[in-house]
C-alpha cells in the first residue's frame, strides 16, 4: 500500500479536464447505485427503497474513500488514468489526507456554491506548472497522469551467457563494471545492446553515479559529465565586461594553507553564500528567504530585501556520490553556472549535480559549492 509508485519520476500532472471527468464519473456512480433508489422511493412513498438507497450511497462513498486513500485512485480516476500521490514520496496519501482534500472542497460549497467552482479550477492557476489546486496544497499531494507509466525492468547482478568462455577470465587484467539500478531497458524496445554494453567486463569502468532519491518529478542532470566547452557570445546573466575577462595564470610563489578537516567534515559539503557566509551541509538543506519544512532538514536563510528569492527557493542534497541542487517551484527560477562558464537552467524538482566551484544563482542571490563529500576545501588563491 505504501510502496512508491514506480513511474512517479516520469509522470506529468493530470489536466484539469481529466480531473473534472473523474469527479463526474464518481458522482454518476453514486447517482446510479444509490441516488436512483432514493428518488424512486420518495416518489412512491416507499421507506424501504429510501433506506436501501441511503445505505448504497454510504457503502459506495466509503469504498471510494478507502480506495482513494490506499491506492490513490477511485473508479472514476482509474477510468481516466489519473492517481493522487504524495508530492514527495509518490505514495498514496492515506485516508486522513483524503478527508482533508474533501474538507477543502466542502468549504468551497459553503461559500454560496461559487467557492466550489473556484476550488475545482484552482489547479489551472498553479504558477509552478504542476497543476496543484488548493485541495492538493492542503493535503500535500499531486494528481498525476499514469496512462504512460512504465514498470522498471530488473537488471540481474550477474548476467550468464549462453555459452561459457573457453578460458577463465584473468582478474588482474580486467576491471569490473558496476551496473547502476537506474540503467534498465524500456519495455517494448530491444535492450540487448544496452545490457551487453553495461555487462561487458572487458570494457574500462565508466563513471557510475550514486542512485538518486525517488522524491523528484524530473530526471537529474549530472554537470560533472558535461564536457568543458568555451561559450561563444555572452552568457545569461553575465555583464559584458565580466565575459571578456580571462583568468590569470597560476602563481608558484603563493601557496594556500590547507584547512584541517575531520572525518565528519569530509562526509559533508560546504557552500559559500553571496554575502560571504560559509555553511556546511551534511545531508539535505532548503535555501530561501524564509524556508520551512515539517521534515528534519537544514534550513538556510538568505537576506533578500528585494524579495526576489522565494520563501523556499531551492533544495541542496549531499550524497556520497556528490552534491545536487533542485528548484522547488520558485518564482524567479534557478540557474547553475559551471566553472567554465556554461550554464544550466534548473527545472522544477529536477536534480542538477554540481562540480566544485559551480555557482548557483537564485533571484538576486547566489551561492558557490566550495567542497564536496570526500574532498578538501578548494578556495581560490588571491
Amino acid at each position: 500500500m505504501h510502496d512508491p509508485y514506480s513511474g512517479g519520476d516520469d509522470l506529468s500532472p493530470a489536466t484539469l479536464a481529466r480531473r473534472l471527468s473523474a469527479g463526474l464519473l464518481d458522482l454518476a456512480l453514486l447517482l446510479v447505485l444509490g441516488g436512483v433508489l432514493v428518488v424512486v422511493g420518495l416518489s412512491r412513498g416507499s421507506g424501504a427503497l429510501v433506506a436501501l438507497g441511503c445505505a448504497s450511497l454510504v457503502v459506495v462513498s466509503v469504498a471510494q474513500w478507502v480506495a482513494h486513500g490506499w491506492t490513490g485512485s477511485t473508479l472514476g480516476r482509474r477510468a481516466v488514468g489519473i492517481r493522487t500521490l504524495d508530492v514527495e514520496s509518490r505514495t498514496p496519501i492515506g485516508l486522513l489526507r483524503v478527508l482533508l482534500r474533501g474538507a477543502v472542497i466542502a468549504a468551497g460549497v459553503l461559500a454560496l456554491g461559487v467557492g466550489l467552482l473556484v476550488v475545482l479550477v484552482s489547479p489551472a492557476f498553479d504558477r509552478t506548472g504542476r497543476r496543484r489546486g488548493w485541495q492538493d496544497l492542503a493535503a500535500r499531494d499531486e494528481v498525476l497522469d499514469v496512462r504512460g507509466a512504465r514498470r522498471p525492468v530488473i537488471v540481474p547482478a550477474r548476467a550468464r551467457r549462453a555459452e561459457p568462455d573457453p578460458a577463465p577470465p584473468q582478474p588482474a587484467a580486467r576491471r569490473p563494471v558496476t551496473v547502476p539500478g537506474w540503467a534498465v531497458a524500456e519495455p517494448g524496445k530491444d535492450g540487448t545492446a544496452l545490457l551487453d554494453l553495461l555487462l561487458d567486463e572487458a570494457r574500462p569502468a565508466a563513471l557510475v553515479l550514486a542512485p538518486l532519491s525517488q522524491q523528484r518529478s524530473g530526471p537529474d542532470v549530472d554537470t560533472r559529465a558535461i564536457p568543458v566547452v568555451r561559450q561563444v557570445g555572452l552568457s545569461y546573466g553575465l555583464a559584458p565586461e565580466l565575459e571578456l575577462t580571462r583568468p590569470a595564470g597560476p602563481r608558484a610563489d603563493l601557496l594556500a594553507a590547507p584547512a584541517p578537516t575531520t572525518a565528519v567534515d569530509r562526509a559533508a559539503a560546504e557552500i559559500e553564500l553571496g554575502d560571504g557566509r560559509r555553511v556546511t551541509i551534511a545531508r539535505t538543506a532548503l535555501v530561501g528567504r524564509n524556508p520551512a519544512s515539517d521534515a528534519e532538514v537544514q534550513l538556510v536563510r538568505v537576506v533578500d530585501p528585494a524579495r526576489s528569492v522565494s520563501k523556499t527557493h531551492l533544495q541542496i542534497g549531499v550524497e556520497p556520490g556528490g552534491v545536487w541542487v533542485a528548484d522547488r517551484g520558485s518564482t524567479n527560477g534557478t540557474v547553475v553556472t559551471l566553472p567554465d562558464g556554461a550554464q544550466v537552467v534548473c527545472r522544477v524538482d529536477q536534480q542538477v549535480r554540481l562540480r566544485v566551484g559551480s555557482t548557483v544563482t537564485f533571484g538576486d542571490c547566489s551561492l558557490r559549492l566550495v567542497r564536496s563529500p570526500g574532498q578538501d576545501r578548494q578556495d581560490p588563491v588571491a
